[in-house]
């Protein structure tokens, strides 16, 4: 597929309708199109915390996901958004925006973990939104993040000896892709100890603190 066949607009790729996910195959025709490299970047979170915005962003792009100003979370499901890649030629950069997790208006955890599992295995890169300090929610979404990474394991074509049936046991490889912590609204000084840290250190320091509680 060139570059000129690329979205105009993102589209739906999975659908969540009455706590029901179904891949919407108009999507699945139109990444079946694509004959060269993708890089896949997903962005996940809390709802309302300005997820679309940054993909747009992503997209070189001041609008494309949709934007909500209201407490109703407005992206549903997961969707996507092929662009030429800003840095690597001949690959196509495949943007993921999924549902907020924790909206109160679906009341469903299992749910998010269903999205959240798909944007893990979907995933190059998975980038973790939220706002305001590492405190002590964000600390635990990370670890539920890493919870999940454990749970998340997938079928090494090594492992699997020539003439071995589906059933036969074979080895499995641990999946997770680069992540990201994208922290926004952040106001405080980045300080510890009366030192200047990173951001890395920053993270870090909060680690060590929530180790120590």
């Amino acid at each position: 597929m060139s570059k000129a066949g690329l979205m105009s607009t993102p589209i739906c790729l999975v659908e969540n309708a009455n706590g029901s996910l179904c891949v919407c195959k108009h999507a699945l025709e139109f990444l079946s199109r694509i004959n060269e490299p993708v890089v896949v970047v997903s962005v996940v979170g809390p709802y309302r915390t300005g997820k679309s915005y940054l993909m747009n962003r992503l997209a070189g792009q001041q609008s494309g996901f949709a934007l909500g100003s209201a407490v109703e979370s407005k992206t549903k499901g997961i969707w996507m958004w092929c662009v030429p890649h800003p840095k690597k030629e001949g690959h196509t950069l495949v943007l993921l925006d999924t549902e907020g997790v924790g909206d109160v208006d679906k009341g469903d955890s299992k749910n998010d973990s269903w999205i959240f599992c798909l944007a893990v295995l979907l995933s190059s890169t998975l980038v973790y939104n939220s706002r305001g300090t590492i405190d002590n929610t964000a600390v635990e979404n990370l670890h539920y993040v890493t919870e999940l990474s454990e749970q998340i394991n997938i079928r090494s074509p090594l492992s699997i000896p020539d003439g071995a049936a589906e059933g036969d046991d074979c080895h499995f490889v641990r999946f997770f892709p680069s992540f990201i912590w994208v922290l926004r609204d952040f106001t405080l000084k980045l300080e510890a100890d009366g030192k200047k840290v990173t951001e890395d250190e920053y993270l870090e320091f909060a680690l060590d603190l929530k180790k120590g509680i």
